[in-house]
């Protein structure tokens, strides 16, 4: 990525748009199979916006790439706002401040345009770490006894 940054740039809009689309499918799955009827309506959108926007990143690489930016920076904020949702159902602080901390990545991603591609794929990985510990954590604690 450091010795070709344009090209890992391209090539980053493009998995960022399948990583979407299959997490979107996974939401869609999500959906299908749950019998709680509280959260199935928040989950069903999410798995749309998703799927669309994983289909827009992965067959429009040049207009991905000028707007990437704004797309992943929306996508961690529905995300961070989804982990925050399901603090509520685990009643777990930690998983309310990654919830935060997600949602404060998106906002840096999408308001502040001075940090440059380079940081932006910093910050997203970053912010992938996070989500993914917090989604393991999700997991783990909504298991059935």
């Amino acid at each position: 990525m450091i010795a070709s940054p344009a090209t890992s740039f391209v090539a980053l809009g493009f998995f960022f748009g399948l990583v979407i689309l299959l997490t979107g499918i996974a939401e869609l799955l999500r959906v299908s199979g749950d019998k709680d009827s509280g959260s199935r309506g928040w989950h069903l959108m999410l798995g749309i916006i998703d799927v669309i926007l994983g289909i827009v990143l992965m067959s429009h690489i040049a207009t991905s790439v000028a707007i990437l930016r704004i797309i992943v920076g929306l996508w961690f904020l529905f995300r961070g706002f989804t982990l925050i949702s399901f603090s509520r159902l685990t009643r777990n602080w930690l998983i309310t401040t990654g919830g935060v901390i997600t949602v404060i990545f998106g906002l840096l991603i999408i308001f502040n345009a001075s940090f440059g591609s380079m940081t932006i794929i910093l910050f997203m990985a970053f912010a992938f770490i996070i989500m993914g510990i917090f989604n393991a954590w999700i997991g783990y604690t909504m298991k059935p006894k």
